[in-house]
């Protein structure tokens, strides 16, 4: 009889999520002025390049890491005096190994990737690069999870804006001002926000938790127990759990937290290596459900897709009418205003001159709507999301439909926590 087999497991995240007013992150300052990331994006189809509003990779993962450094510690798992705080440095030369764990470094390349595995779950989890000074051997460990940029999904790539907004700080009344002079009594400064429906993506494979990987003669061997391996797994799943519920990264979210909505997400629970394909369209719902059909490495769909994305177009086309005939009857009123205050309103039949108008305006306009781009892009996508809808409503094996976003995450959470207790004999 063989001893417990826990399960790998491998999970792939993709979504799409609006974010509003966001300065998650921000680059150089120069002079007064701060800057958003932005990157170089190729358009598919036309391979037009813009420079469109961006989140980091590091961003990211620097918030995932903080997340379970803080998850581990409450749980009594081992993390280092350094990741315990947030300084994510990683075991980077002498002086930060020692700092962090008041030791001093291992000679052996094998013996020191061991004691870092035993003594930090975050530098198990999101690797390490040792680089000594004087040109010693450098010991490295590849982070098991990944993440990516988040960048303008392809149906509003076009139409993405960062766009600069003003704000001062006063001090006048206050004796910080000099004497005679406004010097220190106004600071002007401007922070660029951008609005977008941002991609996002992350994976995560356990394969290698708790296991040495950088020397040849040791790669894939137990560093810790198989009790405490399966316990850094499930904190590791509790830490992306409460960090993408909670959307615990970016900077600046003291004053400019954002709007957040989640338009979709699909996770992936597999054995094996297996990623949901890019959220980049609309369509990587259905090309999720079709790799799954032709290379299935006992992989589960968890997807989540915003009901509100479901309301027929024609409670938008209402709403967009709404708001064009107020505009309209403004207008209007403002017109006829004028008229009196000049004395010319005795020379209009204004019941006759305002009907003509709101016929004029009513063709003009519905006609403008029913052709707008934004109500194209409205029906394209509702089509595509539709189309998943019916495929994830034919009630295919392994596959779990959801209408709430957290209770999406709390489905893959649990089921992945079930897989780790399966056992062979």
């Amino acid at each position: 009889m063989r001893g417990v087999i826990m399960s790998d497991l491998f999970i792939s995240v993709r979504g799409r999520v609006l974010i509003n007013v966001e300065a998650l992150n921000m680059t150089e300052s120069v002079g007064n002025y701060t800057k958003h990331r932005r990157v170089p994006v190729v358009m598919p189809g036309t391979y037009a390049t813009y420079f469109v509003p961006s989140v980091s990779g590091e961003s990211i993962a620097h918030g995932y890491q903080q997340v379970l450094a803080e998850e581990a510690t409450r749980s009594n798992l081992p993390v280092c005096k350094l990741c315990n705080k947030g300084y994510f440095l990683k075991s980077t030369n002498d002086a930060i190994f020692k700092e962090s764990f008041g030791i001093e470094p291992p000679g052996d390349e094998d013996e020191f990737e061991k004691t870092v595995i035993k003594n930090c779950t975050v530098e198990d989890v999101g690797g390490f690069l040792y680089a000594p000074a004087g040109g010693g051997r450098g010991v490295k460990r590849t982070s098991n999870f990944f993440v990516g940029y988040m960048i303008p999904v392809r149906e509003s790539l076009e139409s993405a804006v960062i766009e600069p907004q003003l704000h001062t700080r006063y001090a006048l009344g206050t004796p910080f001002v000099e004497a005679g002079g406004r010097v220190g009594g106004q600071a002007i400064y401007y922070i660029e926000l951008s609005s977008a429906v941002y991609t996002f993506s992350f994976d995560l494979d356990t394969k290698y938790l708790g296991k040495a990987t950088f020397s040849m003669s040791s790669a894939g061997s137990m560093v810790i127990s198989d009790e405490e391996r399966k316990k850094r797994i499930s904190i590791t799943l509790d830490a992306f759990s409460k960090f993408i519920m909670e959307m615990m990264f970016g900077a600046k979210k003291t004053r400019f937290l954002p709007v957040i909505d989640w338009e979709s997400i699909v996770i992936a629970l597999s054995n094996n290596t297996w990623t949901v394909p890019s959220p980049l369209t609309v369509d990587y719902i259905m090309s999720a459900l079709n790799k799954q059909n032709r290379i299935n490495n006992g992989t589960e769909l968890f997807v989540y897709i915003n009901p509100a994305l479901f309301e027929n177009t024609t409670s938008y086309v209402r709403k967009r009418t709404e708001e064009l005939l107020e505009s309209f009857y403004e207008s209007l009123e403002e017109f006829k205003k004028k008229l009196e205050e000049r004395g010319d309103d005795s020379l209009l039949n204004w019941g006759e001159f305002k009907k003509r108008k709101l016929e004029e305006f009513l063709e003009k306009k519905v006609d403008e709507l029913v052709e707008s781009s934004d109500l194209r892009y409205v029906s394209a996508i509702q089509r595509k999301y539709n189309e998943a809808k019916e495929e994830l409503g034919k009630g295919k094996e392994k596959i779990h439909v959801y209408e709430n976003f957290e209770e999406c995450i709390s489905g893959m959470l649990d089921s992945s926590k079930e897989r780790m207790e399966k056992t062979e004999g």
